[in-house]
Formats: C-alpha cells, structure tokens, sequence
C-alpha cells in the first residue's frame, strides 16, 4: 500500500463517490463561490469526508483526540453541524466517545483485528457465494466491472487513490452479491476498513503485494472453486489481519 502523501491540490475538497470511497474532487474554493449555498447535509457530510481524509493520510491516527473547535474553524462550519457529523461518524464506528474526554479515532487492537477479520471472512463468503448462485452471470459481471476500475487505478504512491480503490472493491463483492442485509451494515465494516487500512499503508507500505492478494481473490471468484476461495479469503483477510496485529503488540509493547 502507498505512503502517505499531502493532498495534490491545495484547497482541495475531499468528498465520498457513489461507491462510498473517500475521492477527490480538484474543485478549489473559488469554484465555490459560484454555487449556491450549502446546506447543512452538505456542510455535515464535508465534516465527515475532512475527517475521513485526515485518518487515510494519516493526520488523524487511531486513538487521536477530535478537536470540534478546530474542525469548525478550518471548515467554517457550525458547532451544532459539527457535533451532528461527528455523532454519526461515532455512530458508524470511525470515531469512540469517551466520558469527559469527548471523541477520538477508534484504536486498531490486535485482539479485534483478528475478530473483525473473521466476520468479514463470514460475510465476504456469504457474498460471493451469492454472486455465484446468479444463474445470469450478471452478478459476476458486476464485479469484474468494478474489478476492471480497480486495476485501471494508477494509485502508485496516492493514498487517498489507493484507499479508494480498496473500499471501492471490497464493497463491489458485497453489492454485487444484491444482498440488502449487507449493504445496510456495510458503514460499519467501511469504518474498520479505513482506520485498518489507514494503518497499513503507513506501516507496511506495499502497494505490491496488496495488488497481489486481490488478484489471487478475484481469481479464485473466477474459478468458483470454493476451496480456493476460502483459501484466498484468508490469505487476503486472516492472514493480513495477523501480521498487522503483531505489528500492532509491537508499537504496543515497544
């Protein structure tokens, strides 16, 4: 996964693509001076993306304090929609609330890295297996769309890019699995996503080998060989998952 980078263009807005990745959007502020204005879901949801690209970039580590004063000022937003966005990213997970201490980016702990990764096996089988049910094949094709933009992706070094890459796939198996159960808790799993993958990327910085691990799930997808599926599923997960942790007990340890 890539190092981590300032953003490519000052003044910058960061915003969420239709797949729910955190993107770019090159539109400076003069540009926005010619619209009208926004309203407060908008400003509410620009809260959200600053903050999602401060964890990507890693500005904001797990653990961080959140600062609202500084949020409503670098954004000029107010506190009542401030406190809403922050709320919801507690709500989704991004974010702890502490007592007296107020909200902070949620710790990565070795013990529920390995928990997480496991649901996630569970769920990723439960949709891939239904995007192999479809007699159709238009499931399956729904995901080689989506894994076509995923290697078209020149993400070489760009964080933001590569993060959206990730999110952009992984949420691709479970949508094109065409199950609403797993769309609907798919903000909770983003969330462990992008702090986890936050990590990763300043950690092991392999964009490599994280290329590799998903060509060898997409292929097994391909083969519908269900064993080689598991197996791909963890390698890409249980696997990743483990080695992160132990780099985890050691920033811990150390």
């Amino acid at each position: 996964m890539g190092e981590f980078s300032q953003s490519k263009a000052r003044g910058a807005e960061v915003v969420i693509d239709e797949t729910g990745a955190v993107a770019e959007s090159l539109q400076g502020r003069a540009a926005e001076g010619a619209r009208p204005p926004a309203s407060n879901t908008e400003r509410r949801q620009r809260v959200i993306d600053e903050i999602k690209r401060r964890i990507v970039l890693g500005e904001l580590r797990p653990g961080q304090r959140i600062i609202e004063a500084e949020l409503t000022s670098s954004l000029d937003v107010s506190r009542p929609t401030a406190r809403e966005a922050l709320n919801q990213m507690a709500s989704d997970g991004f974010l702890i609330q502490e007592a007296y201490r107020g909200l902070r980016v949620a710790d990565i702990e070795a013990d529920s890295l390995l928990e997480i990764a496991r649901i996630r096996v569970a769920l990723d089988t439960e949709a891939i297996t239904e995007i192999l049910a479809d007699p159709t094949g238009r499931r399956l094709a729904t995901l080689e769309a989506i894994w076509e933009q995923f290697e078209a992706e020149d993400s070489d070094g760009d964080p933001l890019a590569m993060h959206a890459a990730h999110i952009r796939f992984h949420r691709g198996i479970w949508q094109a699995s065409d199950n609403y159960l797993l769309m609907r808790i798919w903000p909770v799993v983003e969330a462990q996503m992008t702090i986890v993958l936050a990590y990763d990327q300043f950690t092991r910085r392999d964009p490599q080998r994280a290329h590799a691990i998903h060509s060898a799930l997409i292929n097994a997808i391909r083969s519908r060989d269900h064993s080689r599926i598991r197996m791909a599923l963890k390698v890409h997960t249980i696997d990743s998952a483990q080695e992160l942790s132990l780099l985890v007990s050691g920033v811990a340890d150390g």
